[in-house]
């Protein structure tokens, strides 16, 4: 049946529909799509929150860290200008004519020549470890542990 013969006879209805249904079903349809859009956006704006509040959190920490890192460095600088002021000469001499220490020459027994002939390692012999049983000398061969001079 073509569009032109179904309008023009009303009592042909089509299965399925009720024409007094009709009105009902869009005004449910257009709720469900509507509350369905508010929860969309709900949580989508209580996504944006729940994000900025983990931001700010985390720059706070951010913050608190960076301060730490200052005052360390604020730190290791003076403990730098602390070790050159200690190790000066005006603090070293200072302490020296304080506990009157007096720098004087070195003992000769303290001082050594070191030539490469005297950094060759010298030769070392070994020699047998002696056993007090000569069965235990015969069944094993000899080992060497004492280093002789």
């Amino acid at each position: 049946m073509n569009t032109y013969t179904r309008n023009m006879n009303p009592e042909i209805q089509e299965y399925g529909k009720d024409p007094s249904a009709n009105g009902k079903m869009t005004f449910a349809g257009f709720a469900a799509k509507i509350s369905l859009l508010i929860l969309m956006i709900f949580f989508a704006v209580y996504a944006q929150m729940y994000l900025r509040a983990g931001i700010e959190r985390l720059n706070k920490q951010a913050l608190a860290i960076q301060a730490h890192i200052n005052q360390t460095n604020v730190k290791c600088t003076n403990l730098r200008n602390r070790r050159e002021q200690l190790t000066s000469w005006e603090n070293i001499h200072a302490r020296i004519s304080h506990y009157r220490l007096g720098l004087r020459e070195a003992n000769h027994r303290q001082v050594a020549r070191i030539s490469p002939e005297s950094l060759q390692m010298p030769r070392k012999n070994l020699r047998p470890v002696r056993r007090q049983t000569a069965e235990r000398d015969s069944a094993r061969p000899r080992t060497y542990a004492r280093l002789e001079r």
